[in-house]
């Protein structure tokens, strides 16, 4: 599942960046009587689906709500348009993608909803309470907020009448959403975007100073080469450090329809060129700073080419309506033609985020790895986009990861080894500390 925060999406656009289980994993033999024939519920992510034939429906559901979300022919078990494989062990459905997506579910009757279309679907009434209870029953994270969602219903479902207009509904969400500060979370209404989330104010501040800096240093100028549609850029700072700057964890394909596999091929291809080309540097200074995420099988296969034995990178757990499913374990393991095990530094910054956080928590394990800059965002979850009637959209926290030791950084953000603030300012001037504390430890050998 491709996913980074809302509020890093223009941002970042205009510096051109542009498995070991805790549960049953129904690997066995398909049993006789184990078809995909029938309706199922998901365990978390709020769907039901439908297979007649080689067909499949998907809907988005709560416990009082169904909405059409996607439909298809089959291929293979695969649904071809939205890169999901599907099949049945132990009585069980099994939803993955080529990455680490995985979902179970249980069979189950088609609520009766999804049999009837919406008969008024711009009724404001009926959009606030699906908004509402979407989240009710799926998000992950009210209590590392801080946030009791029962009383918000409580403070603005009565602002809602049959003749709130689009505009005031819009504007209440928003309010509603205010506190929760999570990065993931947005709403859609057309070329309105709201996300509670705000960039850190000294990158916001000087954004028109990071993004020129970025683009002349890092991505371009003298020694500098890039590949993967500028996703992966490299270059020799001295004789001893070398330099990768690593823009996200999505988008390395040529093809805009590539799908995870194709994704993660691409994303090795390019680290594993770079890291030839720097095969001989005693240290490498990694720089994840301005990465705002994309997909974990691509920063659990790029970990790998830092890592010679098998390793944890996080754990998760999905929430449902009455708690969270069991936790699972994802790994990582050595990949790539070469494994880099000499020192590598690792720069993060506050807009450091998602897929790119979880590439953190696999490679800060690492014994030849040193974190160095700031906390990151601390919005590690999956994102589903859910939808409502009125043909707005919505992304939703539904995840909460875990770290090897089993801390948990949602809100808080991951720690560095070594902490050095971002200055902003300091790139209009010619200088970038965060990357010069590297270096300077680099060159040292500590």
């Amino acid at each position: 599942m491709s996913r980074y925060p809302a509020v890093l999406a223009l941002a970042l656009l205009c510096l051109s960046l542009a498995c070991g289980k805790d549960e049953p994993d129904g690997g066995g033999n398909p049993s006789p009587d184990d078809t995909l024939e029938g309706s199922w519920r998901t365990d978390g992510y709020g769907l039901a689906i439908r297979f007649q034939g080689t067909k499949v429906e998907l809907f988005e559901i709560t416990s009082t709500s169904c909405l059409p979300w996607i439909s298809g022919e089959l291929v293979d078990g695969t649904l071809p348009e939205a890169d999901l494989h599907f099949r049945v062990a132990d009585h069980r459905l099994l939803i993955e993608d080529p990455g680490t997506l995985h979902v179970t579910g249980q069979s189950a009757p088609l609520p009766e909803d999804c049999s009837k279309p919406v008969s008024q679907p711009n009724d404001p009434v009926l959009n606030f309470e699906i908004f509402w209870r979407t989240f009710a029953e799926q998000y992950a994270l009210f209590d590392l907020y801080g946030v009791d969602w029962q009383a918000r219903y409580a403070q603005f479902r009565s602002r809602v009448t049959p003749t709130t207009t689009d505009v005031e509904l819009f504007t209440l969400l928003s309010e509603m959403l205010a506190p929760l500060t999570d990065g993931h979370i947005r709403l859609v209404a057309g070329e309105e975007v709201f996300n509670p989330k705000s960039l850190p104010a000294d990158f916001e501040e000087h954004f028109s100073d990071i993004g020129p800096y970025v683009l002349s240093h890092y991505l371009g100028g003298p020694g500098v080469t890039t590949a993967a549609e500028n996703r992966v850029a490299w270059q020799s700072l001295n004789e001893r450090v070398g330099y990768i700057f690593l823009g996200r964890m999505e988008k390395f394909s040529t093809d805009p329809e590539a799908g995870v596999a194709a994704e993660v091929a691409a994303a090795g291809q390019a680290l594993d060129t770079a890291l030839a080309a720097l095969s001989t540097k005693q240290a490498l200074i990694l720089d994840v700073r301005f990465n705002p995420g994309g997909h974990d099988a691509v920063a659990l296969a790029l970990a790998g080419r830092f890592t010679d034995v098998e390793r944890t990178g996080f754990y998760k757990k999905t929430r449902t309506p009455t708690g969270f499913t069991p936790q699972r374990e994802f790994r990582f393991a050595p990949s790539g033609p070469r494994q880099f095990t000499r020192p590598v530094y690792l720069l993060t910054s506050g807009v450091t985020a998602s897929a790119a956080e979880n590439f953190t928590l696999a490679m800060r394990g690492l014994p030849n790895v040193t974190v160095i800059g700031e906390r990151t965002m601390g919005a590690l979850s999956d994102v589903p986009t859910r939808h409502l009637p009125n043909g707005w959209e919505f992304g939703l926290s539904v995840e909460l990861y875990t770290a090897p030791d089993h801390q948990i950084y949602e809100r808080v953000g991951i720690p560095p080894s070594v902490e050095v603030p971002f200055d902003g300012a300091g790139f209009g001037q010619g200088t970038d500390r965060i990357f010069q504390a590297a270096l300077e430890r680099a060159n040292a050998g500590g």
